[in-house]
């Protein structure tokens, strides 16, 4: 760490102290030019970096093509992550509305089950005007016809089962 430098009062330019009060200029002490030369160093790298000189510089034009690979890499980082958290946020809403629509077909199933309960049918045909019927349904059978065989005339066939 570096010590803080003392804080003095402002002095006036030594030249301007030299003309208003007749005295002669004195040499400034090694440590004020030391701190001088810092400002002005800094001074000077603000403004080749506010007017663009820093990027003509010997170092930027050697990494200048890596800084560019790096920033398009570091854009398309932060796309990727964009992306990603819209399907995400996409898949999440496809699942509730997944789950709502099995909750719907659920309950649609239920309801179509009650509906088609023989007294519930009833019910409904009652108030068409139509009555169940009391007599069990039996099956209607066809006569049996006799079949013709190519050996026999037909007179002495026997009806098949």
């Amino acid at each position: 760490m570096k010590p803080k430098p003392v804080v003095r009062e402002p002095m006036p330019e030594a030249e301007l102290v030299s003309e208003f009060s007749g005295q002669e200029t004195q040499e400034e002490s090694p440590v004020e030019s030391e701190e001088m030369a810092r400002r002005r160093v800094r001074k000077a790298k603000v403004r080749a970096a506010m007017d663009g000189t820093v990027f003509l510089d010997r170092g930027m034009r050697k990494y200048g093509s890596l800084i560019v690979y790096v920033f398009v890499l570091a854009l398309l980082v932060i796309t990727n992550n964009y992306l990603s958290e819209k399907i995400i946020r996409e898949s999440t809403q496809l699942k509730s509305e997944l789950k709502e629509l099995q909750y719907r077909q659920i309950s649609a199933k239920a309801e179509w089950m009650r509906l088609s309960r023989q007294s519930s049918v009833a019910r409904m045909l009652d108030t068409a005007g139509i009555k169940e019927s009391v007599v069990p349904p039996f099956k209607i059978k066809e006569p049996v016809k006799e079949k013709r065989r190519w050996w026999s005339s037909g007179k002495e066939s026997a009806p098949e089962d």
